[in-house]
């Protein structure tokens, strides 16, 4: 779990980092044997052995990248929503809760966002451009968030957000600003999204679940108040 937690977020060594330890010593121990070999090789017969190691080495440096670009896109498709580049709802989950309990005491805040009348574009102007819609959303919240938040795509054109070591305060202000710029910003010619938020501020043995739930009423308490806006929930 730690490691498909740091690699989410950028802070793991890449694969063939890891792997390069087990590399250099592969190539050493094969340099050795073949240093070894050519010299019991008769003379006119050196040149064919070492283009012959050579090309093998191409090979097996062939095969390992294309191994990492593999395993690397695995790690990615597994993790991320493909359409707007946010964590799948499983990973969100599973990342929310494990990060919860390493901050300890520290306050942190759950968020659920929620494009308005998102279901209008689509009537409207069709699912390629809601799918250029939620594109955008992702890109932009992404944009504004930082390395250790955590973004999720619940379903839908609703949104999770996690912000560790933060207050309610300060999350509302975040989605504040993010509101601001999703209202003028413009999509295949649409301009002026808003979205509706829910926040809840993490309480002292609340799971990130129990949080989400009241973040969830927040969110909907927003919808009835107007939309475009930012709702805190009570305790």
């Amino acid at each position: 779990m730690t490691s498909r937690f740091r690699w989410f977020h950028g802070q793991s060594r890449p694969l063939w980092w890891k792997l390069s330890g087990v590399t250099i010593a592969g190539s050493i121990v094969t340099g050795a044997i073949a240093i070894h070999a050519i010299e019991n090789v008769p003379l006119h017969c050196r040149h064919s052995l070492w283009i012959a190691l050579i090309a093998e080495a191409f090979v097996w440096i062939l095969l390992w990248i294309i191994w990492n670009h593999v395993v690397a896109t695995w790690q990615k498709r597994a993790l991320r929503d493909s359409l707007t580049g946010l964590a799948r709802p499983t990973a969100f989950w599973e990342f929310t809760e494990y990060a919860a309990l390493q901050q300890g005491a520290s306050p942190w805040v759950i968020a659920y966002l929620d494009l308005d009348n998102f279901k209008q574009v689509n009537d409207r102007w069709g699912h390629g451009t809601g799918d250029a819609v939620l594109k955008m959303w992702g890109r932009l919240l992404l944009s504004q968030s930082r390395n250790c938040d955590i973004i999720g795509r619940l379903g839908g054109e609703e949104i999770g957000w996690w912000f560790p070591h933060t207050t309610a305060e300060e999350a509302q202000t975040a989605l504040e600003r993010v509101l601001h710029l999703c209202c003028s910003t413009s999509v295949d010619g649409l301009a002026g999204f808003s979205f509706s938020a829910g926040i809840a501020s993490g309480q002292a043995q609340e799971s990130v679940w129990d949080a989400a739930r009241r973040a969830d009423r927040a969110l909907y308490e927003a919808k009835r108040a107007g939309k475009g806006r930012v709702s805190e929930a009570s305790l």
